[in-house]
């Protein structure tokens, strides 16, 4: 089972990937993503079905598809590894309390699709340099940012300036978005680093999360919860 409780340390390929950032602007898991496209963030989605077929069926199952088609907003896209994992990982619970498991996406209620989402949805048009420098180890002094995302849920951007050698701060720049289920206890945040930045779709910006690192919702207990309080259909 994942630890929700936030970690420094995220998966090696993550890493790797992230480790000439401070050079090249745009990463994917599978190397250098073109910065700008001439569709919708929606159009952009559906286009990388090799990242976000799942995604897009999510988006659409929660009615959220005209947000990211119309409205000028930033989207941090979890991918289908993310939603795959939480499935899995909640059909374990399911499993072992003796309850039908979930086979399909259109099992789960939309009401819990729409809840997850909302996380991940900002209004206006953010980049990575728009964010603030955050340093977990000196958070007074460099705290990053609270924002309410577009359903008002309380998330946490920040970037986090690398050191390099024995220089401090001078090294790649790694964007994480967390979600902070109690804001006034800093040291709790359920995190997720940032794979692919400022990737600019006509509507606004996506951000791309790390491809094996993030839990969908970022909480497979809430998804679990969510899942029992809607009423999904299992079989």
């Amino acid at each position: 089972m994942k630890k929700q409780l936030f970690s420094i340390v995220i998966g090696v390929a993550a890493v790797v990937m992230l480790l000439s950032a401070c050079k090249k602007d745009y990463y994917q898991d599978t190397g250098l993503a073109k910065g700008q496209y001439d569709g919708t963030i929606m159009q952009y989605l559906e286009a990388r079905s090799d990242y976000f077929t799942k995604l897009v069926k999510v988006i659409k199952l929660a009615k959220l598809e005209d947000v990211l088609s119309k409205e000028q907003v930033t989207f941090f896209a979890p991918n289908d590894m993310s939603i795959d994992s939480t499935i899995h990982e909640t059909n374990a619970f399911l499993y072992q309390s003796g309850k039908d498991t979930i086979k399909t996406l259109e099992q789960v209620p939309a009401a819990v699709w729409r809840e997850m989402l909302g996380k991940y949805i900002f209004r206006g048009k953010y980049k990575l340099n728009d964010f603030p420098q955050v340093d977990w180890a000196f958070f007074s002094t460099y705290p990053g940012v609270y924002m309410k995302s577009y359903d008002d849920v309380i998330m946490h951007i920040g970037v986090v300036y690398h050191d390099e050698g024995s220089a401090k701060y001078v090294g790649y720049r790694q964007l994480f978005l967390s979600y902070v289920p109690t804001p006034q206890q800093t040291g709790i945040f359920m995190s997720s680093a940032v794979a692919s930045v400022n990737i600019e779709p006509t509507n606004g910006v996506v951000h791309a999360l790390a491809t094996a690192t993030h839990d969908f919702g970022f909480s497979v207990f809430d998804f679990y919860n969510r899942c029992l309080f809607y009423g999904y259909t299992g079989k």
